[in-house]
């Protein structure tokens, strides 16, 4: 059978596919087990699996391709998907929106709430480029909370980056692999697990000496909120970074 076949007339071996990895997807997951459905949660790492076990789910891991989400959704056919993958997984979104489209598998995306930000030192930018070009225009430490998955793109594009950067990652091999590669001084690199408070924060606003925070706009799960006060108290500038912009609602 071809991998992009609609699956609708084949028996169903899930209630729903829920693209995990997220504090919204536990809330999904938890209210899907209220209605006694049968999942199957998706999600990319071992510790994304690990948020999972005290549910009576199955759990698939691994980072899947289009092709490899075609594959899983065939071999696991279901009434309908729900994403509720980050905010920022927009390659993920989108190929499990267009995968799910070309099988005909109803697909919903679960998306966290946006927050307003009461503080007129905030800069918006749409991506980490625009966030580059804006911090070559301001002198000073920077202290990236923007995660490993884009530190290279800070340190090639920021002047001065080995000196200027200093970035908070989770505290795991592969965060401190991808910092040093992209050429981050071990002393820059700051590994720490979430969730974060606003003294925490400030310690490494303080300790960094850091004049401006890079966060992108992972709401009030991501900790936003928590950022921006600690920006307010230290009285320096924060960065922004638009959520991407989806094709699907």
């Amino acid at each position: 059978m071809h991998l992009f076949s609609p699956v609708r007339e084949i028996l169903m071996k899930y209630d729903v596919i829920v693209i995990a990895g997220t504090t919204e997807s536990r809330e999904v997951i938890a209210e899907q087990l209220k209605q006694e459905k049968k999942i199957l949660a998706c999600v990319a790492t071992e510790l994304g699996a690990q948020m999972l076990q005290e549910y009576d789910i199955d759990v698939h891991t691994g980072r899947l391709d289009e092709e490899g989400f075609a594959k899983l959704f065939q071999d696991n056919p279901c009434d309908r998907i729900i994403d509720a993958s980050h905010p920022f997984a927009k390659i993920v979104t989108e190929t499990v929106c267009n995968v799910s489209s070309k099988m005909e598998i109803p697909y919903e995306r679960y998306e966290r709430k946006e927050l307003n930000y009461d503080y007129e030192r905030i800069h918006v930018v749409a991506d980490a480029d625009a966030a580059v070009n804006l911090l070559n225009t301001i002198e000073g430490h920077i202290f990236l909370t923007t995660g490993v998955n884009t530190a290279a793109i800070y340190a090639k594009g920021v002047s001065n980056a080995k000196e200027r950067l200093y970035i908070r990652v989770l505290d795991n091999e592969t965060s401190y692999e991808g910092c040093a590669k992209a050429g981050y001084p071990a002393s820059h690199v700051f590994g720490e697990m979430p969730p974060f408070t606003v003294e925490d924060n400030l310690r490494l606003i303080r300790e960094t000496n850091a004049k401006v925070l890079v966060t992108k706009d992972s709401g009030k799960t991501g900790g936003v909120d928590i950022k921006v006060e600690a920006c307010k108290q230290a009285g320096i500038e924060m960065i922004l970074i638009q959520r991407p912009q989806r094709g699907v609602s």
